[in-house]
Order: C-alpha cells, then structure tokens, then sequence
C-alpha cells in the first residue's frame, strides 16, 4: 500500500479482548455532519474477519474478499450517493469466528479499519466510535459445516439491529474498547482487493411449497444445531400438507405460519425459484415476544415439500440452519452468515398467535458483466445452459469455490472448470489472477499448492491440483496473450517443480504416489497407486505448457531446461504406460513396477491431450471414449461431472462434438429441475450438491460444439468453426463469445433449401472453417454459407 494512503491514519479498533473471542459479532458506528454533500466520497474498509457496512440505513456491501493477514485486502466505495446534507451515520457489523476454517486462517487477533477523507471530513476508526460485542448472537453454536463458520442465533429481544436503521445514535454501549495502530501484527501492511465488490441484489421469494405442523424435539429451545435436533427428533413426525399461497411483495414473499402453541411447531417450505448465495432478510409481525423460528437452507425438496436433509456424518456435517428469537411486535433482522440455497423452511416454534413472515434475500455474488451465450430451439440443452450459467454465478464470490452451500472453498481444479466458463461468459480473468496468486502464497515447505487456500485443511494437499495450478497460469496467457502472470509467479513455478523433480519422484523416474498427501485426480475409482498414469500425464501436460511459456517470454535457459524435461517425462510415460498390444495407454504401474492391466478413459483422454501417440487417437476414442459417449458398458473407472470436460475436449477436437453434445443432453437434462448442477451424476442432493461449478461446463462445450467456436490460438487471434450441424433433436443455434478482441458471433438455422449458417468475428480474428461440402480455409469479418 501507498505511504499516503487515508488507512494509514487510521486505528484497528475492536470492543473486546482477543482472549475473549469465539463466534463473535462486533458492532461500530459513527455518527458525523456534512454541510454539503461532496461529488466523490471514497471510503476504504476492512475487517478481520469480514464485515458488512451501511450508511443512513442503507446497505452498502461486505468484505473484504478472503486473504492473507501479512497483506489484508481492504474495500474501497465511493459513499457519495448514500450521504446526506445534514447528519449521517455510518453503521458496520464486523465478526470473527475466531478459528480457521476452509476459506480463512486465524491469527488470534481481530479488529476492523476504516477511513475517509471528505475535505475537512475526517471519518477514520478509532477510539471515538461507538463498539460493542453483539449482545444478541449466541455464541456456542454449531458448525455451519466443517468448512465453514458457525450458525447465527440470535434473539431480536437484545438486538434487532436499530442501532444499524435508526438515526438516533445509541446509548448506553460499553466504554471497554480495543486499539491497535496500523502496521500492527498480524496485519503488517494492506492490499486492495483486485476485484469489484459484490453484488447486492435483493430477490424475492416466489412461492410456498408445503406446510407442516406437530411436536417440537426435546430440548427444542436450546439446541445448538437446530438442523441435527429436527434430522433426529422431529422430521419422521412431520406429515407436509401443500401450503397457502403466499402474497409476493417487492420487498419479499408474505406467509403467515398458524398458532402453534407452547411446544408445538409450525412450518412452512418456500422456494426462492433459482439457487443463491447471500442472507437473509426477515420481517416478522405479530408476535407476544419469545417465539423461535428456525431457517433451514436446503438446495433441494423432497416428494412432499419437506427439506432434504444429512444426517451429521454426511455432507461435511452440514447443518444450514439460522435460529431468531422474536422479539414483541415486529422484528425485523437480515442475517450476517451468507449461506447458498434455492429453499428455505421456516419453522415457528412456541407461537400464540399467527406470526407473518416476509421473507427475501440479498444476494452477493461476483458482478459479471454477462455477455456470451448459447441459444437454441432445444429447450433441452438451453435449459443445461441455464443452470449451468447460474451454478457459474452462485459458485463465483471473492473467489471461485466449489458450492456456496456446505463449503465455499477455492479448490483449484474445481477453478480450473469456472474460469473457462467465466471466458466464454464475460472474458473477466481478474478472479483468476487473485486465485493464482492466493494459490501461491499457501505452501508446503516442499513447494507443493495446497487444494485450496487459505486453509486450515492440511489434509487437502493434493499434488495433482499443483499441476492445474501451473496449467491456470497457462489459460490466463491462453486467453489474454498476457505473459505478466506466468513472470511473476516463476519463481513460485521453480519451487514447485522441486517436487515434482526430487521427493515426488520414484525410482523408476515417474511421479509415485506420496501417502502424505491426497492424490484426487477424479471422483472415481481410477487407479492412485504406485505410479499413476494420469498423474504423470498431467505432469507431461504441465512440462509441455510451461516450456511454451518461457519460449513465449524469452526466457531461453529455462525454456531449454522444461523442454529437457519434458522429452525425458515423454519417453518415461511411453515406455511405462503404452500397451502395445492392446493400443491403449495403461493406468499405470503397481507398487512393484509391474503393468496395471487398467485402461480407463481418463487415461486415454490426457494422452491425447498429450498428443501421445497421434496415429492411435482414432483407436484410443473408439475403444474407450465413443463408447462412453455412447452409453455402452466400458471396462475400468468413469469420469465424473467434473472430470468429463477433458473427455469432451479431445473427443470435440477429434470430430466427435455430436456425439459430446448428445451426451451433455443425456447426462445433463436430470438435473434441470434442481435449478443447478450437480457435484457427482449420481444426484444424491443432500449429501453431494446440486450447485457445484465444476459441472457447469456445459457453458462452453456447448458453445463449441453445437455453436462450432473453439480457441486455436492465445488471445483469441484464431478459432476453429466447425458447428455440429445434424443434431436431430436442435434446428437452430446462435452463439455468442466474449474474447479480448471482441464479440464473435455465430448462428445457424435449418430451412427447406439446406442449413443457412453466420459466422462475425472481430477485428484481428480469424477462423479456420469445416463446414460439410464447403472448401476449407482461414476467414475474417462476416460469412454466410447455405450448408446443403
């Protein structure tokens, strides 16, 4: 950060003492006068760990995005439009969950730092702001999930967030305040976030789906995990019944949820129509004071309405629940925890009187500028596009992360699938960057990434995620011809390769299966033994990239170097993995060296994305990839929705994209009424996820086969156009491609004199055409051809 920056001045500030810390929310405000109202008001904040600012009531974002404490990210807004002449406020609720968790690590300490600097107006934390530690959040919680921060109870009787709406400053707030000077540990200097802040749209509710009544479980009022004390004693006891309609208003769905009785519940299931990441916004009227109401999130409905729910050993332990206890009259209150969700089940508990909720939610995703597409005749396959476009958007916040629902985690090859689609959607790499570079600055000592950062989960380093680590630097030069990234972070690539070249190595020369760490590689029964094929492959892949990389930045010593080892991690994976007679290349070699009789399809698809063996391509796919592709019953592990991307890859650029888009239709159109798609195909929603990016790559194999674009050269200067023209079930198509040099677009239509098909490309873009019956060759601008 720049010397003169206004945080500088500034003082951490936090109401209590560290050593008091578990599940804590902290609350600040600042009450000031402006004369005039000034054109510009940037403002810079931060928190450890996160906050949520309003100004005069309003909402204006949270943050910062997830990081390093040695560099805290901070936010900057411009709070102009939110001020008023005359008297203003500026209301933040910060929190520290006071461990480390998937997406964040503890460092014992935690405070919130805020500044801005008007003219004469100096707003800049300190001791003269009011604080105090929420006097309304139970703090002995449970676990949203293993992953994540804990669930939010709270009792509006003590806090129903007044002090955040009122413009009456507060009174009676404690004196007892934590300062701590800029540069203190262990926040030894600040970055700006990178990224734009999140979104803030508020989305309505659409409907009621089914409504409940009975008995609450023992114990009900103090449950510390209201999910697992409804899983275990009340769910088998619920009959659903299809619920009143609710009222849709602009400010949320309206449902009133009947008398009760002390003891007894009542529950109502409503759908917000699409998944979403955010909170939630509760109003609640007519309450006698003391009535509990339960927010169960769940991505799915079971036959009746219910929630489907896991039991503690499933899922993570997901336990998505918030908890409010009313207070007299109306409550009104929007919760601080974001969960991911399409459903929510509110349950009341103790009411004497009908309560009416109205419910809505914010949502705070990362703001894409959305301007690909993928049209068709198909409801089908756009109806695949659509919920993988959706999935891309819940599952991109600060980072990428593989669900918003039980984990919010960054895992990287999960990464690797959303920054395609985040290509073909808005062209934006900035997320990536971010990701490479958080990726880089959590290691083990040996150089290894760890799967996803930051993170307490030392148990998740898996050495094939460091080779797609090396492989995103790759696609941001793909995309962008930038080399600025694969420079920077060189020296980080040199350390990592000390791996992979020293104690990942076995004594045959091949990557050996290390039991320190997780070898993922996919959701399947491949084989992750002794020396396994696919991770050697990978290796091969990430050797062959990285040498192109330092030839593209004239770094000639280095390049000569990759390119050595390259050759040699060549003729090692020839000699160990190729089958000869079977012509297919084996999973690998046992522990004691001898052949693996496997040869599955992820095998097959990294040598040919390899380019191992062109002139057995053709045998490779059709003994194992078409199969697939096909529905026939092939031997060994198969590739699960994440991992079937790189099948679609090769199988698409060896001329089988009909045969690709068929299978996205067969494989995809189940998970259609889910809204999303799914982490595993095998769609046990509850336990696994139905908002799980990784499997949203439809997006841009859709795109390039039955729209026909695929990326032939960095930076988008060539493509290939070759549409999927016969299709039985699609009659037209048009595509639309984000790149750096503009907006290529593509269309075709079938008519009675042949299939009329239109290709614009951009400025300094040019495209080889295949085209049935048209002679081959390199284009630019607009075409139109009358395919017969």
């Amino acid at each position: 950060m720049e010397h003169n920056h206004p945080l500088r001045r500034a003082t951490w500030v936090w109401p209590m003492d560290f050593y008091l810390m578990h599940n804590t929310y902290a609350q600040f405000r600042r009450d000031f006068r402006l004369a005039r109202v000034p054109p510009k008001a940037p403002f810079y904040v931060t928190a450890d760990q996160c906050y949520r600012m309003y100004v005069n009531g309003r909402y204006v974002g949270r943050g910062p995005a997830r990081g390093f404490q040695f560099s805290w990210p901070f936010d900057e807004y411009d709070l102009a439009p939110y001020l008023v002449r005359g008297h203003n406020w500026i209301s933040i609720e910060a929190y520290n969950s006071a461990i480390s968790t998937f997406q964040y690590l503890h460092q014992g300490a935690a405070g919130m730092l805020c500044a801005g600097l008007w003219g004469k107006t100096r707003i800049l934390s300190g001791p003269e702001w009011q604080m105090r530690a929420g006097p309304a959040h139970r703090r002995d919680t449970a676990r949203l999930s293993m992953q994540i921060n804990f669930q939010e109870h709270v009792d509006a009787r003590l806090d129903d967030q007044s002090w955040i709406r009122s413009a009456r400053a507060p009174a009676g707030w404690p004196e007892l305040k934590r300062t701590m000077p800029f540069g203190v540990m262990p926040w030894h200097d600040l970055e700006a976030r990178g990224i734009p802040n999140l979104g803030s749209e508020v989305l309505v509710y659409q409907r009621t789906c089914a409504a409940a009544t009975g008995r609450c479980g023992e114990g009900y009022g103090d449950w510390h995990n209201p999910t697992q004390g409804m899983y275990y004693t009340e769910r088998e006891r619920l009959r659903w019944r299809p619920a009143p309609a609710g009222r849709a208003t602009k400010r949320g769905l309206v449902v009133t949820l009947p008398v009760a009785g002390v003891g007894r519940l009542a529950a109502v299931s409503v759908d917000l129509g699409q998944l979403a990441f955010g909170t939630l916004l509760v109003e609640v009227d007519g309450a006698a004071g003391g009535e509990i109401v339960d927010f169960f999130h769940a991505e799915g409905l079971e036959a009746d309405g219910s929630p489907i729910m896991a039991d503690k050993w499933s899922a993570c332990g997901a336990s998505m629940t918030a908890r409010l206890t009313l207070r007299k009259g109306r409550t009104q209150y929007e919760f601080f925890q974001p969960i991911g969700h399409r459903y929510l089940v509110a349950i009341a508990r103790d009411a004497r009187r009908p309560l009416r909720l109205r419910l809505a939610y914010r949502e705070t995703v990362y703001p894409m500028a959305i301007r690909g597409r993928f049209e068709s005749d198909d409801a089908t396959l756009s109806d695949i596009y659509r919920i993988s476009v959706r999935t891309q958007r819940v599952c991109a916040m600060d980072s990428y992360v593989d669900t918003p629902w039980r984990e919010q985690a960054q895992w990287w090859g999960d990464a690797r699938v959303q920054v395609q689609n985040t290509f073909h959607l808005c062209g934006d790499t900035r997320l990536l960057v971010r990701g490479v570079r958080s990726l880089a600055r959590q290691d083990v000592p040996n150089g290894l990434t760890y799967g996803h950062t930051p993170t307490i989960a030392h148990n998740c380093i898996l050495p094939d995620f460091s080779l797609i680590w090396v492989l995103t630097i790759w696609d941001y030069y793909w995309q962008t011809g930038d080399l600025g990234l694969f420079v920077e972070q060189w020296p980080r690539i040199e350390r990592l390769l000390g791996y992979f070249t020293g104690e990942g190595r076995g004594r045959n020369g091949l990557l050996r299966y290390d039991p320190r760490y997780w070898l993922f590689l996919d959701w399947s029964t491949i084989y992750k033994e002794g020396t396994p094929a696919v991770y050697n492959l990978w290796y091969l892949l990430a050797l062959e990239k990285l040498a192109a990389l330092a030839g593209a930045a004239g770094m000639t010593a280095a390049r000569g170097r990759l390119r050595r080892m390259y050759a040699e991690q060549k003729r090692l994976c020839l000699a160990a993995f190729w089958d000869g007679r079977k012509r297919l290349f084996r999973d690998g070699l046992a522990p004691d060296g001898k052949p693996v009789p496997l040869h599955s399809i992820h095998t097959q698809t990294l040598a040919i994305l390899c380019g191992l063996r062109k002139a057995d391509h053709a045998r490779m796919a059709e003994a194992r990839l078409l199969p697939y592709l096909k529905g026939r019953r092939v031997p060994g592990a198969l590739p699960s929705s994440y991992w079937v991307t790189y099948v679609y890859g090769a199988m698409n650029d060896l001329g089988y994209g009909r045969e690709v888009a068929r299978h996205i239709r067969t494989m995809w159109a189940p998970m259609i009424p889910w809204g999303g798609t799914w982490e595993t195909f095998d769609g046990t929603v509850g336990n696994s996820t139905c908002s799980h990016a990784w499997a949203a790559h439809p997006i841009y194999h859709l795109v390039g086969t039955l729209g026909g674009v695929t990326q032939a050269d960095a930076a988008w200067r060539r493509i290939r156009f070759a549409p999927v023209l016969d299709l039985k079930e699609t009659g037209r198509v048009r595509v639309a491609v984000p790149t750096p040099r503009g907006l290529i677009r593509a269309a075709w239509e079938r008519g009675r004199d042949g299939t009329h098909v239109r290709l614009a490309l951009p400025k300094g873009v040019g495209a080889a055409v295949r085209l049935p019956g048209v002679r081959g060759g390199t284009v630019t601008g607009r075409h139109e051809w009358l395919v017969g």
